[in-house]
């Protein structure tokens, strides 16, 4: 009986398999779905118009809580809170999504302490979606906010945000 069994034919075959098992196997790149932004994230004063400071923190539980405050530009020490907005968060696709939110305002609408403000009526802000970019260093992160479809928006600009 012959043998039909060829050394180079077998060597090649075995050759496609072991490349497709290790094609198949190769380590997944991190998505942004993955991508950990938990901190404290800073636009400071000096960066901003009149002294303001706008600040969100990413907890690990993906909650966050956002700021905005006047920030004194010689003693550098916190003049007051305007505004504080919470709630929940998630990451898809380089798209930060905020939900359940509240938000909470100066009751005299000017800086104060934070124990001035007042839970207010948020109709349009259900939910907040924002592009991200975070730079290579992960100390940079660039929010723009996408506008929903019944907004009257300007064109967007990214505000970077810096990891304190």
């Amino acid at each position: 009986m012959k043998q039909f069994t060829n050394p180079a034919k077998v060597l090649g075959l075995l050759a496609i398999v072991l490349v497709t098992v290790f094609w198949g196997c190769h380590k997944e790149t991190v998505t942004n779905s993955e991508l950990n932004i938990s901190g404290r994230w800073i636009v400071p004063a000096a960066f901003s118009n009149q002294g303001t400071q706008y600040e969100y923190n990413f907890k690990t539980d993906h909650t966050f809580e956002g700021t905005v405050t006047s920030v004194d530009s010689v003693s550098k020490k916190l003049i007051g809170t305007i505004s504080k907005r919470v709630g929940k968060y998630k990451i898809q696709n380089s798209v930060l999504t905020f939900y359940d939110i509240t938000d909470y305002q100066n009751k005299n609408n000017d800086f104060g302490p934070l124990s001035e403000l007042v839970a207010i009526n948020n109709i349009i802000a259900i939910t907040a979606n924002y592009n991200m970019i975070l730079n290579a260093d992960g100390n940079v992160l660039t929010l723009t906010y996408i506008c929903g479809p019944a907004e009257d928006c300007s064109a967007p600009q990214g505000v970077n945000y810096f990891k304190q």
